[in-house]
């Protein structure tokens, strides 16, 4: 299923500890010309899945004004969300269940405790009333756990209570480097990545609930993740269309040429082009850098979020912390 991955919201009624800032700066929305574009082109090209990202994605002012359109254009759609407003919308789902792929609800612990240290004092229980909802309504859900270093050692306990509340699944994420994860220390080093993801793969196996690591685990496979594989593209709050949903939010001033271009200047068709086009030079440039005689590829390379983070200079600010475990590393690009 190949899927278009929109920032629908930057606003955003929380303040995660590791978000980047650009994912709540409360500037805005795309334009809802910018979605019936994307509703009435994206198929041509091979996509039929939409998934709203934010931000808080249902604090749209037009949520399910959009739900209601992309139901009747016949896409398929899930929306990724903390859980707070779900008590008050679940009821207005309900008529396009039939296309919901999928709630996934951010839970980064199985204990009140830490997931509300994360994302703020009464989030953990809002989550909570979701799925109490949502099982009893049949509204199928996931969940999304970003590892840090305050919940990495709680895997299989996670595991174990993300089956207990009926999720059809679990997915890890490694956390993106920002100011504010290298301020409270919540990255996770290198090293200490390759034995979280060794866990992950064993509860795979424990597991009948499917569980997987989102891309950006350790992975000789130069090309991983979906957006180079064409089968996934993003599009931003300001209706920028970018090579990556973990690119966006990162901050005014970085690096931009992840940006493919803008539906508001230019057709769907004329992005997708412009989007494949990036997307080989990228492959190309990587497979240089891979096997230049020169050994310049590391082996933090074979992350390959971190990979693309440094590639599109998004942690150059990570020179101003010298001990944090991913600094020392950006000095070889």
């Amino acid at each position: 299923m190949a899927s278009i991955s929109i920032e629908l919201t930057n606003h955003c009624n929380l303040r995660c500890l590791h978000c980047s800032n650009g994912r709540h700066g409360a500037k805005g929305h795309p334009k809802i010309g910018i979605i019936e574009k994307v509703l009435k082109n994206a198929r041509d090209q091979g996509f039929d899945h939409l998934a709203f990202t934010g931000g808080e994605p249902t604090l749209h002012p037009e949520f399910m004004d959009i739900l209601k359109m992309v139901w009747e254009a016949g896409y398929y759609f899930g929306y990724v969300s903390n859980g707070w407003n779900f008590t008050n919308i679940y009821e207005r789902l309900l008529p396009y269940r039939s296309r919901l792929a999928g709630i996934t609800f951010s839970l980064d612990s199985a204990r009140e405790e830490i997931h509300d240290r994360l994302r703020g004092k009464g989030s953990y229980r809002r989550v909570m009333r979701a799925i109490s909802i949502c099982m009893a309504k049949n509204i199928p859900f996931t969940f999304n756990y970003v590892l840090t270093s305050h919940n990495r050692h709680e895997l299989e306990e996670m595991a174990g209570f993300a089956t207990k509340l009926g999720s059809q699944g679990l997915r890890f994420g490694h956390l993106m480097p920002t100011p504010s994860t290298a301020r409270h220390n919540l990255d996770i080093s290198p090293t200490d990545r390759r034995h979280v993801e060794a866990t992950i793969w064993q509860l795979q196996k424990d597991f009948q609930m499917s569980i997987f690591v989102a891309p950006g685990n350790y992975t000789t496979d130069l090309f991983p993740c979906a957006p180079l594989q064409l089968k996934e593209l993003n599009i931003d709050w300001r209706g920028n269309v970018t090579m990556c949903c973990c690119l966006s939010g990162h901050g005014d001033g970085l690096g931009n040429k992840d940006l493919i271009g803008n539906l508001d200047k230019m057709s769907f068709s004329e992005a997708y082009e412009h989007f494949v086009e990036s997307n080989r030079k990228f492959c190309q440039d990587k497979l240089e850098y891979h096997d230049d005689d020169r050994g310049n590829f590391n082996d933090s390379d074979y992350f390959p979020c971190w990979y693309c983070l440094n590639y599109f200079k998004k942690v150059d600010w990570l020179k101003g912390f010298s001990g944090n475990s991913w600094s020392k590393m950006i000095w070889s690009y």
